[in-house]
Formats: structure tokens, sequence, C-alpha cells
């Protein structure tokens, strides 16, 4: 067992070194949250869903849910390998032709994107990144139009699904649309194009009369394209219009829905503060300058998740249904920073462990007088570690925590690491979360239980 550590976990805390090390983080937490609340939302309060959520997800599991990426992504049925590509990122690629959108949702997160106002009037070049991939031969399997609205630019689409059929004929093609723009003709020249995935949002606070063109043209869709999905963040409060949504999608025939942990994209508070929303707390399981720029978790959607999930299983509904937490978004930046250093002992060194759950590396610590009593030990087995004077710790790999089992509740922090470049783009190992265990907690599986599990 792995244990967060809390203001709780501080207050029984002995080894002083240790407590002051630990205070740097907490430190952190607060101020991030503090500049968090600065964009105009408050934090629910801490853990305060987390009995119904860890409920919720045990009946799930009896239900038969596979849980994968370390329980960031749970689904039944059916799951799109695009889904599953996206965890580590590797081999998948998305661009898009224009952040330019006819809709214009409270929740859009596109204005957070780089050059968003440059693309609003200009085209990206997104079939000379096909060319160009297709030229460097890098190994991609999955590629995606996204937007914006890509069908606001019809010919374009089509002319960039072309491309990939002519110069990666091998990879797994998706589009992303709010379906509005979509008819048959379009369909069938992005179906000829070699489009194989088409996954479409729908806004479920909408008019009944406008979810019903969606649908419309959902079922149109399910008549050309291989596969079709619905892709949309879970409002929380909308389950029941959720669970009807789904029968209707399960009556169609499509083969998945996308629930996706409905987020604050740091603008439009006034639009979350009138409906009553609050933020997820804590915000992130690891603080860390993530990538992905559709904000922070809206407290709740997660237990909405969960439930239109659990309604999937408990009706026996054929279509898959899988939830993608805001935290599964975030575990491809982790491994592409991470995973080309696993075995770059020239870099990481023999302190650092390779996280295949999480894929951070993982490094074990301990403090102050328990140093010297830790050293021998390891010294005696042979087990290089190091010793750092500043902050009093003494740093080695998580692999040898057993040899330490006569020492049975020594506390140990179990600390996360990315790998950044420096200035001179030469790769640095940066810190960035701590935990606690002890010899008799603590197990090699919880740092690689697995991605897919049961």
């Amino acid at each position: 067992m792995i244990y967060p550590i809390t203001d709780r976990t501080l207050s029984v805390l002995n080894n002083q070194k240790f407590k002051r090390y630990v205070m740097r983080y907490l430190d952190i937490e607060q101020q991030t949250q503090q500049a968090i609340k600065e964009y105009g939302l408050n934090f629910e309060t801490p853990f305060l869903q987390q009995n119904e959520i860890e409920q919720l997800k045990l009946e799930i599991k009896n239900y038969g849910a596979v849980f994968a990426n370390n329980g960031k992504s749970i689904h039944c049925n059916w799951l799109s390998s695009a889904c599953v590509q996206c965890r580590t990122g590797e081999g998948s690629h998305t661009t898009f032709l224009s952040l330019k959108c006819h809709r214009d949702c409270y929740f859009c997160f596109n204005p957070n994107q780089e050059n968003y106002q440059y693309f609003q009037q200009e085209m990206r070049d997104a079939i000379g990144e096909v060319e160009a991939i297709a030229e460097q031969n890098y190994p991609l399997t999955h590629i995606a139009l996204t937007g914006g609205e890509p069908l606001l630019f019809r010919q374009e689409s089509i002319a960039f699904f072309q491309t990939v059929q002519q110069k990666l004929p091998q990879v797994h093609s998706r589009l992303y649309t709010a379906g509005d723009p979509l008819d048959r003709n379009t369909a069938r020249a992005l179906a000829k194009a070699g489009l194989q995935e088409i996954r479409f949002s729908i806004k479920i606070d909408d008019p009944k009369a406008r979810i019903t063109k969606i649908l419309q043209r959902i079922a149109l869709a399910r008549e050309i394209f291989p596969t079709v999905m619905v892709e949309m963040p879970v409002i929380p409060g909308t389950e029941q219009q959720m669970f009807q949504l789904l029968i209707q999608l399960d009556d169609i025939g499509i083969d998945g829905i996308n629930l996706l942990e409905f987020c604050f994209p740091l603008t439009n508070s006034e639009a979350y503060q009138s409906r009553g929303f609050t933020l997820k707390n804590p915000p992130y399981e690891v603080y860390y300058n993530y990538w992905y720029a559709g904000g922070l978790a809206v407290a709740q959607s997660e237990l909405a998740c969960l439930r239109v999930l659990k309604f999937a299983l408990e009706n026996q509904l054929a279509i898959g249904v899988h939830y993608c937490s805001l935290e599964n978004k975030h575990t491809g930046q982790v491994y592409q920073s991470n995973a080309f250093f696993e075995q770059r002992k020239d870099v990481i060194g023999e302190h650092y462990y390779f996280s295949s759950q999480d894929y951070f590396f993982k490094s074990a610590k301990v403090f102050g007088d328990d140093c010297e009593t830790v050293a021998n030990l390891l010294k005696r087995a042979g087990v290089s570690y190091h010793q750092e004077l500043l902050h009093g710790f003494l740093q080695f790999n998580p692999e040898s925590i057993f040899l330490l089992s006569s020492l049975t509740e020594l506390p140990i922090a179990l600390t996360s690491h990315i790998i950044e470049p420096d200035e001179q783009g030469n790769p640095l190992i940066k810190e960035v979360r701590i935990q606690m265990t002890t010899p008799t907690d603590f197990l090699l599986t919880d740092l690689h239980g697995g991605s897919c599990e049961k």
C-alpha cells in the first residue's frame, strides 16, 4: 500500500526532517489551489465524493467492467483501439484544419489552445503533416482530425482523409464533429476517402429538437462508416438525460460512447457559478504542468460518469461505454516524457524505478536518523544508495524496500519523477510528488500492477 500525505499524516509524523521535506509539497499544493481559485471557481471539500466513487467502482467491477490505465479508464463491451493508444500516445497523431466552430459551448477549451486566435483566421497545413509523417516513415497507427468543427471545411476534410488513405493506408483514421454539417453526400465522400471512425459530440443541454437532429445524423453515419461513436462530457445532474440518450444510441446501434469528465477551462467562470458547479478536490493526482488544454475536473462529474456506466451494465446494453477521466488524458504526456529513458541508466541511474502503472519514475527516501540504519542494511546487501546532505535524506531504488523488512514501521517516502529538458535540452529528473509507505505495507506490484485488470 502507498498512502497520500495530508495535513493529518503530517501531524503524526515524528521524523522532523521528513516532515519539513513534505511541507514543501503541501505548500505547493495550497499555492496552486489558491492560484486556481483566482479563475473564479471554488473547490469542493477535499475527497468529499471519494467513498461514493469507490463504492460505485466496486459495483461496476463486479458487473464485469474493465479497469485500465491504473483505473483512470473504465469500460464495458467495446472500446475503440484509438482510446487504448491514447493512454501512452505512442503511434498516435491528432491535428486540425482550423479552430473555428459554429457552436459556442460555455465549456469549450479551444481558447486554451496555442495560437487559438491565429487559427480562427488561418488554416493549419494538416495535409502537409500527413505527408511529412509518411516521408519520415514514422510508425503511426492512429490519426485524427478535430477542430473547431472540421466539417465547416468539408472539401479540405475529405482531402485530408484521401491523403491519409494514400500515404498511410494502414493507419486507423477518425474524425471529430458536432454533427450539424454532416449530410449524406459528405458522409459518403468521407467514407470513400477512407475515414474509418467518426465521433459525434452531443451537448446534453441543447433543445430536444436539436439533439433529435444530431441523432438522425448519427443514424445516417451508422449506415455508412465502419465505426460510429459519441464522445461528450457528462455534466453533473444530467444522469437521467444521459440514461435516455444511452438507450437511444443503443437502439441506433452505434459502437460506443466516451464519457468524458466534465471540465472547467479556466474561463467563463460565471456560467459555471450560475449552475452551482465547484471543482474536484484534489484537482490532480500529481500536481504538474500538463499539456492537455481541457482545464480542471468539475466536482461530481466522475460520479455522474460512473452512474451512467453502471446503468449500461445493469440494463445489459450492447453499446460500448467508456469512462475517460481527466487523469486518463494526462498519462500520455508522462509516458512520452519518461518511457524513452527507462533503459537509460546514464540518465536515471540506479535509484529510480519506472512504474508501468502511471509511467512516473519512482524513488524511495528515508530521512534524518533513519538514514544510517537503512544505509547499513543496504550496504550489507550490496545495494547502491545516494545520501543527500542538504535535505537530510538517503535515496534508493524502491525494489530494495523489501530488504528493510525488519524495520516494520519505518516511514519511507515514495517520490514520483518526470524527465524534462533543461535550458540546454539535456534530460533533467524533476520530482513532482511525494507519498508514504512502510516496509510492511509496500509491495512492488503497487508500481506495476498491470495496465488492464477486471
